[in-house]
């Protein structure tokens, strides 16, 4: 069994290497397709939507065809403001309507509702309170992640970016409140087994929280066992 991954950007080509560490051990990476063996994953960071299915997705599945050494390709994208559902069709629509045809190996969608950093909000442990930060402050009473889910935290009404941006913004201040600096191209502190293991906690604790991310977990639970 091998993997075939494409994930969408900068913070997911450093952070699923290092998740899939501890969450498929018994996986090593390889560095071109034509290595992989038994056991092993490609992974690609492909630079955003839509270029990850323009650029890169007729291309892999190329690669995984003429191989015919992968048992799963893996498209890991952001929903931003769709829901997983309409995500997942519009990749679907994709393929059918560009004719891309994938031969003896099975596709996974995972969606990020809305983008991995509000997978990140998941841990309750980097939401402040009472945040000596103004800034902060501001995303603590807008909204508690501790508490409610962060896949359906919408922006502040307010706020000019997307919603991703939002998340994206909100974790930044959270995490410089614990002394930690934030950003898409060194996403320091969510990588680390602790982190990875709060967030677990959290699936467990609430049944109802981060869907799409209970997803990706059940799903390498599967090709694990």
């Amino acid at each position: 069994m091998n993997l075939y991954i494409l994930v969408e950007g900068k913070t997911e080509g450093k952070i699923y290497p290092k998740w899939l560490s501890h969450l498929l051990p018994s996986f090593n990476r390889v560095d071109s397709p034509e290595d992989a063996i038994e056991k092993n994953y490609y992974l690609i960071s492909c630079g955003g939507y839509p270029g990850i299915l323009d650029n890169y997705l007729a291309i892999s599945v190329a690669d995984v065809n003429n191989s015919n050494k992968f048992s799963h390709l893996i498209i890991v994208i952001d929903t931003d403001n769709l829901s997983s559902e309409e995500k997942t069709k519009e990749v679907y629509d994709y393929i059918e309507e560009n004719n891309i045809q994938l031969i003896n190996c099975e596709l996974t969608i995972i969606t990020q509702t809305v983008c991995m950093e509000t997978w990140f909000l998941g841990n309750k442990k980097i939401y402040s309170r009472n945040p000596q930060n103004t800034k902060c402050s501001k995303f603590s009473n807008y909204f508690n992640t501790s508490e409610g889910d962060p896949e359906t935290m919408l922006k502040d009404p307010d706020y000019q970016g997307t919603n991703a941006n939002f998340h994206f913004e909100y974790l930044k201040a959270m995490l410089r409140e614990k002394n930690i600096r934030y950003s898409k191209s060194h996403p320091q502190g969510v990588g680390e087994e602790h982190y990875l293991k709060k967030l677990q906690n959290r699936l467990e604790e609430d049944k109802n929280s981060l869907s799409t991310m209970r997803n990706l977990f059940n799903f390498l639970d599967k090709i694990s066992s």
